[in-house]
């Protein structure tokens, strides 16, 4: 059915959508009945992540676009730019988003504005990041490339933040 899914924050409805398809659908829970759907992105989308003040939804696609949906009247608020789009995670109080993408770092940008804030530079792209539950520290992980003649390839998890 779908290849990315996140709940809706009164757990009624599940979002979802499909590397394959432009568009997102939003589910009905128990029932899983259509009740809406709404085109995303030209390419397929590959993440999708609620702001925790259940304001906005994330969306990220191989158009190398986030899109920003304000959830009450299900709008588009601001798009960000970025790489081929992996995962996408926002901040225990929802004022930050972090992208991952198919380059060697993660962008973070303020939500409201949609502003790039920070790079972190990682070892190798990161198909994954997450935000602590109540911190300023993301964690991602990603795999780095074999060489001829080189090392193995080798899983990397790495954390960025306020660790204390």
């Amino acid at each position: 059915m779908a290849s990315t899914g996140v709940w809706n924050h009164a757990g009624n409805g599940l979002v979802t959508a499909q590397h394959q398809e432009s568009s997102i659908r939003v589910l009905e829970y128990p029932s899983l009945n259509l009740f809406k759907s709404s085109a995303a992105h030209v390419g397929g989308v590959s993440a999708l992540a609620m702001d925790p003040r259940g304001r906005y939804l994330a969306s990220g696609g191989s158009d190398s676009i986030v899109n920003l949906f304000e959830l009450q009247d299900w709008i588009g608020a601001r798009t960000i730019t970025a790489c081929d789009i992996s995962a996408l995670s926002f901040s225990h109080d929802g004022e930050y988003l972090a992208i991952a993408s198919a380059g060697p770092y993660i962008d973070i940008c303020a939500t409201e504005t949609g502003v790039p804030l920070h790079r972190v530079q990682a070892p190798a792209p990161a198909p994954t990041v997450a935000w602590h539950p109540s911190r300023y520290v993301i964690a991602y992980c990603g795999q780095t490339n074999s060489r001829e003649g080189g090392p193995p390839p080798a899983t990397t998890i790495s954390m960025f933040g306020l660790l204390e």
